[in-house]
C-alpha cells in the first residue's frame, strides 16, 4: 500500500513538473496583421481622400494575438508615424468583461537616440521588436492565459449562434476651440440584437477637455472569442493629423458579452 501511494505521488509530481516546464517554455510568435483599411474606407468615406486626392486617413496597423478562456483579449497595434520617421508599437492585454487594460507595453523608437550622432537606435519593425522582447511578451501573455490564434474580423453587423447583432458608434459633436469646425465631444458604442435588445458597451465624454482633436469615430468590425459568446468590438477614432490631413485612424477596443446585459425597449 505504501509503495502504491509513493508511486501515485511520483506520477502527480511528474505531471505538475511537466506542466510547469511547459508554462515556462511557452513562446509566442509574431502575430498576423488584420488589415483594417477596407473596413475603415467604408466607415469613413468622407475622410478617406482629400479634395486633392491625397490620403486623408491612415489607420493604425492591428495585430490580434489571441484570447484567454476567461475573457481577456491581447492585441498589438502600430500607431501612425506622422513625421518622425520612427517606429511605434503598443501591446495590450485587456479584460473584455470590464474593458480594463491589465498590462500594456509601449514603444517609441525615438526614445532610443545615440547621443553622439543623433541616430535612432532600437527596433524598426514588429519582428525586430518582438525578437528583442520575446521573453517579456511570452511571460505576460502566458501569465494571462492568452491562447494565440488567427483572428477573423467580422463586420459590425454579424451573426453568432443564430442571433444577429449590430455594433454601432454614436457621436455627439461639439465645437473645436483650437482649430474651428467640430470635434467628437462624446462617444458611445452600443450593441443591439432584434431578439435581445440593446446595451451600451463604452462611453467617453471629452467635452471638458481643452486639447481634444477627434474628428469622427465609428465601428470597424468585431473579433469573436473562440472560447465563449464574447466579442471584441474594434472601433476607430479619426484623430486630427499633426498638420491636418492625413488624419490618424486610432484603434479603440471594447468588449461585449453576447448573451446578457441587453435591454428591450
Amino acid at each position: 500500500m505504501r509503495t502504491r501511494t509513493k508511486t501515485i505521488f511520483l506520477i502527480l509530481l511528474l505531471i505538475l513538473s511537466s506542466a510547469t516546464v511547459f508554462a515556462q517554455s511557452t513562446s509566442y510568435t509574431v502575430p498576423r496583421k488584420v488589415a483594417l483599411e477596407r473596413a475603415a474606407k467604408r466607415e469613413f468615406r468622407e475622410w478617406w481622400l482629400t479634395t486633392a486626392r491625397y490620403p486623408g486617413l491612415v489607420p493604425e496597423q492591428f495585430f490580434p494575438i489571441g484570447w484567454s478562456k476567461d475573457g481577456k483579449f491581447a492585441y498589438y497595434v502600430e500607431p501612425v508615424d506622422e513625421a518622425c520617421g520612427c517606429y511605434f508599437a503598443n501591446l495590450f492585454i485587456q479584460d473584455m468583461r470590464t474593458d480594463k487594460v491589465l498590462w500594456e507595453f509601449k514603444y517609441s523608437q525615438d526614445d532610443d537616440i545615440d547621443p553622439k550622432t543623433g541616430d535612432m537606435l532600437g527596433q524598426s519593425d514588429i519582428r525586430k521588436l518582438w525578437a528583442k522582447n520575446q521573453k517579456l511578451f511570452s511571460d505576460k501573455l502566458s501569465e494571462n492565459g492568452i491562447v494565440a490564434s488567427r483572428a477573423t474580423l467580422l463586420g459590425k453587423a454579424f451573426t453568432v449562434g443564430g442571433r444577429s447583432y449590430t455594433a454601432k458608434a454614436i457621436t455627439k459633436m461639439g465645437k473645436n476651440p483650437d482649430y474651428g469646425g467640430e470635434r467628437v465631444d462624446r462617444l458611445t458604442f452600443t450593441l443591439s440584437s432584434p431578439r435581445l435588445g440593446t446595451k451600451t458597451l463604452y462611453t467617453a465624454d471629452h467635452s471638458k477637455e481643452e486639447y481634444w482633436f477627434t474628428l469622427d469615430a465609428g465601428v470597424i468590425g468585431v473579433i469573436k472569442s473562440p472560447f465563449e459568446d464574447r466579442v471584441a468590438v474594434v472601433g476607430m477614432e479619426v484623430n486630427r493629423g499633426w498638420e491636418g490631413p492625413p488624419h490618424n485612424g486610432d484603434v479603440l477596443i471594447a468588449g461585449a458579452d453576447l448573451t446578457s446585459g441587453f435591454v428591450k425597449k
